[in-house]
C-alpha cells in the first residue's frame, strides 16, 4: 500500500506542467557500476564494470553574488542505462539489460566558487528488460536512488560532473545497484 501511495504522488507531481518545465538539461554518463538482481529465481551480478547512459535532468546554475548560496528544488529526472548481469551460476549466460528509470526527486545544491555540491534522493519507477538466447523478461517495478554530486560548469553552459549514486528496488528483481558516474552535460534551459 506504501508503494501505491509513493507511485501514485510521483504521478501527480509529473502532471504538473511547471513541474515538467523543470526539465532544463541532458547529459551523456559513463558509469563504473556494480548491479545486483534476481531473474527467474537466479542470482546476477555484474561485478565492477563499465556502461553508458543518457539523462534528462534539472541542472542549477549559482545566480547569487555571495560566494556560498544554497538551494533547494524539486525536479524529475529521467534515464535510460545499458549494461551487463552475469550470473552466480557460472553454467547460465551472461543477461543484457536496459533500463529506463523515471524519478522525483529533491536535491539541495551548495553553489561555492569551485562548483556545486549537491545531495538529492528521487522516488520513481524503473522499466528494466533484461535478455539473452534462453531469457527474455521484462518488469516495471518501484525505484528509490539517493545521489551526492559535485558540478563544475565548464564553459557557459557545459557542465563535467562525477557522482556517486545507490539505487534499490525492495522487494523486487532489480535489488541493488551501485555507481559511480562521471558526466558531461549541456544546459539549454533559463536560469
Amino acid at each position: 500500500m506504501k508503494i501505491i501511495l509513493v507511485v501514485f504522488l510521483a504521478v501527480l507531481s509529473l502532471s504538473s506542467c511547471s513541474f515538467l518545465s523543470k526539465f532544463n538539461s541532458v547529459e551523456g554518463k559513463l558509469l563504473n557500476e556494480e548491479n545486483y538482481a534476481t531473474i527467474n529465481d537466479k542470482d546476477y551480478a555484474s561485478g565492477e564494470s563499465q556502461s553508458y547512459g543518457i539523462s534528462v535532468t534539472n541542472k542549477q546554475k549559482a545566480v547569487s553574488n555571495d560566494l556560498f548560496s544554497l538551494d533547494f528544488s524539486l525536479y524529475p529526472d529521467a534515464s535510460f542505462e545499458i549494461s551487463r548481469l552475469l550470473p552466480n551460476d557460472r553454467t547460465l549466460q551472461t543477461l543484457k539489460v536496459r533500463r529506463v528509470s523515471g524519478f522525483a526527486s529533491g536535491k539541495g545544491v551548495l553553489h561555492t566558487p569551485i562548483g556545486a555540491f549537491e545531495i538529492s534522493a528521487g522516488v520513481g519507477l524503473s522499466y528494466l528488460d533484461a535478455f539473452n538466447d534462453t531469457i527474455d523478461t521484462s518488469k516495471v517495478e518501484p525505484t528509490f536512488r539517493y545521489e551526492g554530486t559535485y558540478t563544475a560548469f565548464l564553459i557557459q553552459n557545459f557542465y563535467g560532473a562525477v557522482s556517486f549514486t545507490f539505487q534499490e528496488s525492495p522487494h523486487s528483481t532489480y535489488s541493488e545497484y551501485y555507481a559511480l558516474v562521471y558526466k558531461i552535460g549541456y544546459v539549454f534551459g533559463k536560469f
